[in-house]
């Protein structure tokens, strides 16, 4: 069964559309859900706690949308046609049109593009048909092979190895590791990353969670020898890159939206 998602980064124009933005969203998650494939929409925010190297200032809204569908390209065309119409008639019909935000209040994040990505693997591999995004906190990793020779190298590193490694450590509940669709809106116009990791949490005390989590790599980059929960190792030396202009962080939910809870 296909399975990919849309993120979207960005945040209020100014301070004084933040509880503006927050109204609109609350239907607009639902809105969305009206669209062919999307299954489920969640409006992240950055949360007060993160690694110690992430220093950029992070896009204050991320929107994530879950598909459940086998023809991304005409999904992402549905969405297109829904925004455009929506712009033009400034009202909701299900399906069809899907209004933006109040004028001047939203803004895209310029660094963070917009994009689909499709998922590759997760971890724990069991056999439910589906999965949705419900933790309260999620942790966002892009980055990529350094040159495309290495691409099969870092795919079976973290396929095989990586997913279910970092899953040992406290807080975290399940990995997925995605990669760019080909079916992307008009107006992607980047190179994307490679790769997407993304964690889920459930814990009180993430604070804690993401002191062990900068434990253990500092751990396995030592020894490069697994211990769950206490060393992960890291990929093979150069084969491996963080990407410069999406910066890994932790988001947490404000909102969620499914088809399931109509």
């Amino acid at each position: 069964m296909a399975k990919s998602i849309y993120v979207v980064f960005g945040g209020p124009t100014t301070p004084v559309h933040e509880e503006e933005l927050n109204r609109w969203y609350e239907q607009h998650l639902e809105q969305m859900c009206s669209l062919p494939g999307i299954t489920a929409a969640h409006l992240y925010r950055p949360s007060g706690d993160q690694l110690p190297r992430t220093k950029a200032k992070l896009p204050q809204t991320l929107g994530i949308y879950e598909y459940d569908t086998v023809d991304h390209a005409g999904a992402a065309e549905a969405l297109a046609a829904a925004h455009s119409e929506g712009a033009k008639r400034g009202a909701y019909e299900a399906g069809v049109s899907i209004p933006g935000p109040p004028d001047s209040s939203f803004t895209v994040d310029s660094q963070y593009q917009s994009a689909y990505y499709n998922l590759v693997s997760r971890f724990p591999r069991d056999s439910r048909e589906r999965w949705d995004l419900t933790s309260k906190t999620i942790f966002m990793v892009f980055g990529g092979p350094t040159k495309p020779a290495l691409e099969e190298e870092v795919m079976r590193w973290y396929i095989d190895v990586h997913l279910d490694e970092i899953c040992s450590l406290p807080g975290i509940v399940s990995g997925q590791f995605f990669r760019p669709s080909i079916a992307q809106l008009a107006d992607t116009t980047v190179k994307l990353p490679e790769v997407l990791g993304l964690y889920e949490y459930e814990t009180d005390d993430l604070a804690g969670a993401i002191d062990g989590l900068f434990a253990a790599h500092l751990q396995g980059m030592k020894s490069g020898v697994y211990e769950p929960g206490l060393s992960i190792p890291g990929p093979a030396e150069g084969i491996w890159a963080l990407n410069p202009q999406h910066q890994s962080a932790y988001y947490e939910l404000v909102s969620r939206w499914s088809r399931e809870d109509a």
